[in-house]
C-alpha cells in the first residue's frame, strides 16, 4: 500500500566554515523527511543545501540567445533577463572572447525563506526571496520572488524572478494552486506586515511580466515556526508540503545514505570427466570468482575475494586425481577483499594522480602531484619546487606511510628548461598521467620569474620570482626505445622536454588572464579534447594526439561557476565514461577548507559536440562537499581524478585541506572507492562500513560437480 510522506524545506542560521555551513551554504534550500516509525525529520543531504540561487550574468554581458555570445555557458541563469535590480558593470575582456569572467560578469546570489509548492501538473516549484550573497538584501525583495520548477527536486529550472507592483516590500512569498478557480495565488508580507495577494493564470509566465496586487489577503494566517520541533540544527524552518512514497524514494536515492545489505558469490560448475593439469586450470579459475554485493538503494558491485587457498588447493589434488563423482558438492570459504588506504596517502601532496600503467608488460602504478609544502605550491620549500614522481606495484605502496615519500624521483626541478629555453622556475601545479597516441604523457603548468611591472605598469610583487600568472598548460612525454618499447619512466633524462600547448595559430590559450592550468584528456567518438582551467572557468578544445602541443579548435568555455558554492572558480576537470555518459568533475569555491567537487556530464558514443555548452548537464549542487567520512571531518575536499585499483575497482583521487586548531597547513591527497548508486550516479563519501559491513563480508562459494 501506498503512502504519504512529510517533506520540509528550509535554510539554516549560517555557523562556520569548519562545519560547511557559511553563509554560502546555509542560505540555500534544504530538505527534509518525516519518518512514519518515530515522526523525527531527517535531513537530506547530510543537512546541505539542495538548491542554489543561480549567480545573475551582468546586463553587459551579451544574452544567451546572440550566436557565439558570452553567456552560453551560464547554463543555471539560461532564461535570466536582465536583471534590473544590479548595479551597471562594465563587462570584463573575457566577453571579447565570448566568455564571462566569474564575479566580474556573473553576481553571485543567496536566498532564504523557501517555499515548496505543486504545479498544476504535479511538478513541484519554489518560491523564495533572493538576496545578494551571503544574505543581504540586493534590492529584489522590494517588489519580487525567485520562481524555480522542478520535476523531482533533484534538478531545477531557474526561471528568474516575479515581479509585483509594489515597492513596499514582498516577504515571505508563498504560492498556491487553487483547483477550483484554476488560478495560482500568490500570497506574501510587506515591510510593514501587512498580508496581500496577487492572482495568476500560469505562474511560470509571469517571470515575463508584472502581475498585479489583487488587495489585502484576508484568509492569511499568522505562521509561527517552532524551530526546535523538528531537531534539525540552525534550521530556519521554510513550509511542509506532503509528497508520495515514489518522490520520497526518489530523494532517498539521491540524497540519502547507500550502505551494504548484502553479499554473495555465485554457484560455480566443475566437470568430474576433467583429469591432471586440466582439471587444475579449471579449478585455478574459481579463485577469481567475485562476490556480488547489494545495496540500500538497489545498485549493486562485485568484489574481488580472497579465498580459502588451502580448500581450493584440496579441490583441485581431488579433481585432477578423479575423485569428484557428479552430483556432489564442494564449499569454498573466502572474505570480501576492502583496501582501506592511509589517511592521509600523501600529505602536503594535492592536485594528485594514480595511474595504473603496463610497462612493457609489467603493471604497475604511478602517482604524482602538486608539491604543497605548509600551503606555498608556487615555490615550495624555500624555492626547492620539484615534480614528484613515485611508483610502486600496489596502490597502497604509493602511500606514504608504505616509504612512496621516500621514494619520490624529481622528474623536474626549479631551473629545468621548456622547449623555448625558458627556466621554469615555479608552481609544477596538477600534473596528470594519460596516455596520448600511445605515449605516456604528463600534462602540468609550471610558472616562470614575473617581470618587473604589470601590463597596466604597476609594479610586480613576484617580479625575479615565480610568478603564478605566468603559468601556462605543457606537456612532456615519455621516450621510446629503437624498439618501440617504453624507457624507464622513473628517470628524468627519458621524458620530452616540456613543451606549451598552444591554440591552432599558435597563439597562448588565454588571452585574457595569460595563465592556463589543471589540463585533463577526454576522449569520444573518435575525438580528442583537452579541458582544463582558465579565466576562473573550464574550458574546452580539439587536438589531434600525433601532435598534442597543439589544439585543432578554437577553445570554448564550457562550465561557468554560477553558484555560491563553487562561486570564484571551476577548476581542475577530470572525465571518465560510464554507461554511455561522460562524468566531468571540476572543483569550485577556492583552494581551502571551502572546496567543493562539481559535476557535469554529456552523452558518450554520440558524437556530440563537447564543444558546445549545450552538450553538458551541470548538477546544481557539490557532487562532494566538506563533512564527516568515518567519523573525521574531511574539509576543502576537491580536485580529485578518476582512476581504478588492482582488481579494477573504481577509485578516486582527491585532496583536502590539512587544517588543524584553526591553522590551514597546505593539501594531503587522499585515495578511496567510488560506488555507482541505482541511477548511475558515482558516490564519492561512501563509508567504509556502508561499502561492506562486516557482517556479509563472509562468503561461500558452492562448486557443483557436474
Amino acid at each position: 500500500m501506498s503512502r504519504s510522506y512529510s517533506l520540509l524545506c528550509y535554510t539554516r542560521k549560517p555557523t562556520k566554515r569548519e562545519e560547511a555551513n557559511n553563509a554560502d551554504i546555509a542560505l540555500s534550500m534544504h530538505l527534509a523527511l518525516r519518518s512514519h516509525i518515530d515522526s523525527a525529520w531527517t535531513p537530506l543531504n547530510e543537512n546541505y543545501g539542495i538548491l542554489f540561487a543561480a549567480g545573475v550574468p551582468a546586463a553587459s554581458v551579451p544574452a544567451a540567445s546572440v550566436p557565439s555570445a558570452a553567456r552560453r555557458a551560464c547554463t543555471a541563469a539560461r532564461r535570466f533577463k536582465v536583471d534590473r535590480f544590479d548595479a551597471p558593470r562594465p563587462a570584463s575582456a573575457a566577453v571579447d572572447v565570448d566568455a564571462v569572467m566569474p564575479d566580474v560578469d556573473i553576481v553571485l546570489k543567496s536566498l532564504k525563506d523557501p517555499y515548496l509548492f505543486r504545479l498544476k501538473d504535479g511538478r513541484f516549484a519554489v518560491a523564495a526571496t533572493r538576496t545578494a550573497r551571503g544574505g543581504d538584501p540586493d534590492g529584489s525583495e522590494a517588489s519580487a520572488f525567485l520562481l524555480v520548477v522542478s520535476r523531482d527536486l533533484t534538478s531545477y529550472d531557474q526561471l528568474g524572478l516575479v515581479r509585483l507592483d509594489t515597492v513596499a516590500g514582498v516577504n515571505r512569498p508563498g504560492v498556491e494552486y487553487d483547483a477550483q478557480s484554476g488560478r495560482y495565488v500568490i500570497r506574501w508580507r510587506d515591510d510593514e506586515g501587512h498580508a496581500l495577494y496577487a492572482v495568476v493564470d500560469d505562474i511560470e509566465s509571469a517571470v515575463a511580466r508584472t502581475v498585479p496586487v489583487a488587495g489585502a489577503d484576508r484568509d492569511a494566517a499568522t505562521v509561527r515556526h517552532d524551530a526546535a520541533c523538528y531537531g534539525i540544527d540552525d534550521v530556519v524552518p521554510g513550509n511542509v508540503i506532503t509528497i508520495s512514497d515514489v518522490e520520497a524514494a526518489r530523494l532517498i536515492e539521491r540524497f540519502g545514505r547507500v550502505y551494504n545489505t548484502g553479499s554473495s558469490a555465485p554457484t560455480c560448475s566443475l566437470m568430474a570427466s576433467l583429469r591432471g593439469p586440466e582439471a587444475r586450470e579449471a579449478v585455478r579459475w574459481f579463485a577469481d570468482t567475485r562476490a556480488d554485493l547489494t545495496y540500500s538503494d538497489g545498485s549493486k558491485a562485485t568484489r574481488a575475494v580472497d579465498w580459502d587457498t588451502d580448500a581450493l588447493a584440496r579441490l583441485a589434488d581431488d579433481a585432477a586425481e578423479g575423485r569428484l563423482k557428479p552430483g556432489e558438492s564442494r564449499t569454498i570459504r573466502g572474505r570480501i577483499r576492502q583496501t582501506t588506504y592511509p589517511v592521509p596517502f600523501a600529505v602536503e601532496r594535492a592536485d594528485p594522480s594514480v595511474f595504473a600503467w603496463n610497462f612493457n608488460g609489467k603493471p604497475m602504478f604511478l602517482f604524482i602531484a602538486t608539491e604543497d609544502a605548509d600551503g606555498n605550491c608556487i615555490d615550495p620549500r624555500e624555492g626547492r619546487t620539484h615534480m614528484p614522481l613515485r611508483v610502486a606495484d600496489t596502490i597502497e605502496g604509493l602511500s606514504d606511510a608504505a616509504g612512496g615519500r621516500e621514494r619520490e624521483i624529481d622528474l623536474l626541478v626549479r631551473g629545468d628548461l621548456n622547449s623555448e629555453g625558458r627556466a621554469m622556475t615555479g608552481c609544477f601545479w596538477a600534473p596528470e598521467l594519460h596516455v596520448i597516441d600511445g605515449r605516456l604523457s604528463i600534462l602540468f603548468m609550471p610558472c616562470f620569474d614575473g617581470e618587473p611591472t604589470h601590463a597596466d605598469g604597476t609594479p610586480n610583487d613576484r617580479a625575479g620570482k615565480p610568478d603564478m600568472w605566468t603559468g601556462r598548460c605543457h606537456i612532456m612525454q615519455l621516450k621510446k626505445d629503437e624498439a618501440g618499447l617504453d624507457l624507464d619512466p622513473r628517470e628524468p633524462a627519458n621524458w620530452t622536454v616540456p613543451e606549451p600547448i598552444l591554440g591552432p595559430e599558435g597563439d597562448i590559450l588565454n588571452p585574457v588572464q595569460l595563465i592556463s592550468l589543471d589540463m585533463t584528456v577526454i576522449g569520444d567518438s573518435g575525438n580528442w579534447y583537452y579541458a582544463w582551467q582558465q579565466v576562473g572557468s573550464v574550458w574546452i578544445a580539439r587536438f589531434d594526439p600525433s601532435n598534442p602541443a597543439r589544439l585543432t579548435s578554437r577553445p570554448r568555455q564550457i562550465v561557468v561557476p554560477e553558484f555560491a558554492w563553487d562561486n570564484l572558480i571551476a577548476e581542475g576537470p577530470n572525465a571518465v565514461i560510464r554507461n554511455g555518459r561522460i562524468f566531468l568533475i571540476y572543483s569550485g569555491s577556492s583552494v581551502g577548507i571551502d572546496y567543493t567537487t562539481g559535476l557535469v556530464t554529456a552523452p558518450a558514443g554520440r558524437n556530440a559536440d563537447l564543444t558546445d555548452p549545450a552538450s553538458w548537464a551541470k548538477l546544481d549542487y557539490p557532487l562532494q562537499k566538506s563533512g564527516l567520512y568515518n567519523g573525521q571531518w574531511q574539509l576543502g575536499t576537491g580536485h580529485g581524478m578518476w582512476s581504478r585499483d588492482e582488481d579494477g575497482n573504481m577509485i578516486y583521487v582527491f585532496h583536502n585541506a590539512e587544517y588543524v586548531n584553526g591553522r590551514y597547513g597546505g593539501r594531503d591527497a587522499q585515495v578511496r572507492r567510488v560506488h555507482w548508486s541505482a541511477e548511475g550516479m558515482p558516490l564519492l563519501d561512501v563509508e567504509t562500513c556502508e561499502e561492506l559491513d562486516p557482517a556479509y563480508a563472509e562468503v561461500v562459494m558452492e562448486i557443483a560437480v557436474a
